[in-house]
């Protein structure tokens, strides 16, 4: 199957309100401005709940009712952002302070995928770690040090309710969310 007939990519994310995304954009442009670095600009801010997967047409129909319903059965909850974090030398990110919301809404959301979809291994986390990017792949080990400094003090708090949940389909040059589905209140 060539690239052009392969299925599109989605995932699926939580994207904390405009003010804070625009609040992380602006963390995102001040790396892009000192180091050059912009790859995390591609997305707006969002927390992965799903990591990329490709499904057809007819299961993206499927797809977008199960996820009313389930978004149906699950409350708003509140998220509370404290700090910056990194994994190694590749990523900078936003701490999410309370994991077990995200985690227990991965898990849930990856088993209702699972039933009626045939993900591939690499389309399945079996972990997750909630978090906002800020610098990632074009983010070389050799400005890390730098980036890493700038951020790994700053001080940076914000909460919001975690309303909805989004897909996000890949174009073939950009991702844009599809639909949100939002949680009960």
């Amino acid at each position: 199957m060539s690239a052009k007939t392969r299925n599109p990519l989605y995932f699926i994310a939580l994207m904390p309100p405009e003010s804070i995304r625009k609040e992380v954009e602006t963390f995102k442009k001040e790396i892009k401005a000192k180091y050059g670095i912009k790859h995390a600009l591609k997305l707006p801010a969002h927390i992965t709940l799903q990591i990329p997967f490709r499904i057809s047409e007819d299961e993206l129909k499927i797809l977008i009712e199960k996820l009313d319903d389930f978004c149906l059965n699950h409350k708003a909850f509140p998220t509370k952002l404290n700090g910056f974090g990194r994994f190694s030398k590749q990523v900078i990110f936003i701490k999410v302070e309370d994991h077990e919301p995200y985690l227990r809404l991965h898990d849930e959301l990856q088993q209702l995928i699972l039933n009626f979809i045939d993900l591939k291994k690499h389309e399945i986390a079996s972990k997750m770690h909630p978090h906002l990017t800020i610098a990632t792949r074009d983010l070389k080990r050799s400005e890390f040090p730098a980036v890493w400094e700038d951020f790994k003090d700053r001080d940076y708090k914000a909460s919001f309710l975690a309303r909805d949940i989004s897909l996000f389909r890949h174009d073939g040059e950009n991702w844009e969310v599809l639909k949100h589905f939002l949680l009960s209140e």
